[in-house]
C-alpha cells in the first residue's frame, strides 16, 4: 500500500473537517472498579470448581497484603500471638507483623518440615502470651492436611489460616481458610468453605495474567523436569522432598545436603548463577520455641526456585553445579 492512499483513508481530525473536538468525559473509577472485578470474578469462579465442596475465592495482588487482610477478617486482637511454622517465610511472618500479631516460631516434623496439630497440641499451653491465630504453612509445596486444621480448629476454637503459597498442585480443599499463589506467578487467592469470612476481605484485586489456562501444560512440565533431575542426581548426596515431582509439583526445588553443608553449598550455587535460599533466617521481633529439627535444617537444606522449562542441557548443568557443590562439601 502507497503512503499516499494510506493517508487518503485516514478520516481528518474532527478540527479539520470544521466540526469542534469531544469535551472530555471524565474517568468513572466506579466503573473501571467493577470492570476489573468482574475479570478477577471470572478467574474466581474457576478457581472454585477446583475444590471438592463448595467453596468461595478471592483473588489479590500481594501476598502479604492478603494473609494479613485474612487475619484481620478472622477477628484476631492485635498484640496477641500467632503459632507459625519454623520454616515460615518472610512474607507470611511480614503479613503476621502486619495485622498486628506476634508471630510465635514452632518447630516443624523432620519428615513433612510441618507442625501437625498433635505436636502443636503439646506446644500451645508454653506460648508466650496470649494466643490468637494459628498460621500453618505448606513445605515448599507440599501441603498440609486442611482436614486436621478444620478439626483442630473446632477443638481449640482459635482462627487458623493455612500459608499455602507454593501449593498450588496440591491444594483441593478449604476447610479452614487457605492462601495460595495463582500459578501465574503473580498474584495469590483466598478461598474458604465460609463465605461471609471472604465476603470480609478488603485486600485489593489482582487482574492480571492468573496462569491457570496454561497450568495444565506447565504442571507436565514441571513434573517430567523434576523426575528427570531426581535422576540425574541419583548417585549424588542430596535428598529430595517425597513426592516431588511424582504425586506433587511446584516451582521450588528443596534439598537435603550433608549435615552443615547448605551455607558451603549455597555459596558455590550463588557463584555458578543460580539463586538458592535459606532457611531458618528469622526476624528479632519474633517469640521462638524450642526448634531441634528446625535448627537442623537449616544448616542442611536449601531450596532452588525451579523451572519446568529447562531443556536436558539445562537440567545437566543444573546437576552438575549440585554435584559438584555437595562433593566439595563432604570433601572440605
Amino acid at each position: 500500500m502507497s503512503s499516499k492512499f494510506a493517508a487518503a483513508s485516514v478520516p481528518p481530525p474532527a478540527a479539520a473537517r470544521g466540526k469542534s473536538a469531544a469535551p472530555a468525559v471524565p474517568l468513572d473509577f466506579a466503573a473501571i472498579e467493577a470492570a476489573l472485578r468482574g475479570l478477577a470474578s471470572g478467574v474466581e469462579t474457576r478457581l472454585e470448581f477446583r475444590f471438592a465442596h463448595p467453596t468461595s475465592v478471592r483473588v489479590a495482588l500481594d501476598r502479604t497484603e492478603a494473609l494479613a487482610d485474612a487475619l484481620i477478617a478472622l477477628d484476631v486482637r492485635p498484640g496477641g500471638i500467632c503459632v507459625v511454622s519454623a520454616l515460615a517465610s518472610r512474607e507470611t511472618l511480614d503479613g503476621i507483623a502486619a495485622a498486628g500479631l506476634v508471630p510465635w516460631l514452632v518447630d516443624v516434623d523432620p519428615y513433612s518440615w510441618m507442625f501437625d496439630p498433635g505436636h502443636l497440641r503439646e506446644r500451645l499451653p508454653e506460648a508466650p502470651g496470649p494466643l490468637e491465630a494459628i498460621v500453618p504453612c505448606c513445605a515448599f509445596g507440599r501441603a498440609p492436611d486442611l482436614q486436621a486444621w478444620a478439626a483442630f480448629r473446632a477443638e481449640t476454637g482459635l482462627p487458623i489460616l493455612v500459608d499455602a503459597f507454593e501449593a498450588f498442585d496440591g491444594i483441593m480443599d478449604a476447610a479452614v481458610p487457605v492462601l495460595v499463589g495463582l500459578p501465574g506467578g503473580q498474584g495469590v487467592f483466598l478461598a474458604s468453605e465460609d463465605s461471609a469470612f471472604i465476603d470480609r476481605l478488603s485486600a485489593p484485586g489482582f487482574d492480571g495474567e492468573s496462569g491457570l489456562d496454561a497450568w495444565p501444560h506447565q504442571r507436565l512440565r514441571l513434573a517430567t523436569a523434576a523426575q528427570r533431575l531426581r535422576m540425574l542426581l541419583i548417585d549424588a548426596p542430596v535428598g529430595f522432598q517425597p513426592g516431588w515431582g511424582m504425586s506433587w509439583v511446584s516451582g521450588a526445588c528443596a534439598l537435603t545436603l550433608p549435615d552443615g553443608a547448605a551455607d558451603g553449598v549455597a555459596e558455590r550455587l550463588l557463584a555458578e548463577g543460580l539463586f538458592p535460599e535459606s532457611v531458618g533466617v528469622y526476624p528479632a521481633s519474633a517469640a521462638m520455641d524450642d526448634m531441634p529439627v528446625a535448627d537442623h535444617l537449616s544448616i542442611s537444606l536449601i531450596s532452588l526456585p525451579f523451572d519446568g522449562d529447562l531443556d536436558i542441557a539445562g537440567l545437566d548443568r543444573l546437576a552438575d553445579a549440585l554435584r559438584r557443590a555437595a562433593a566439595c562439601e563432604v570433601s572440605a
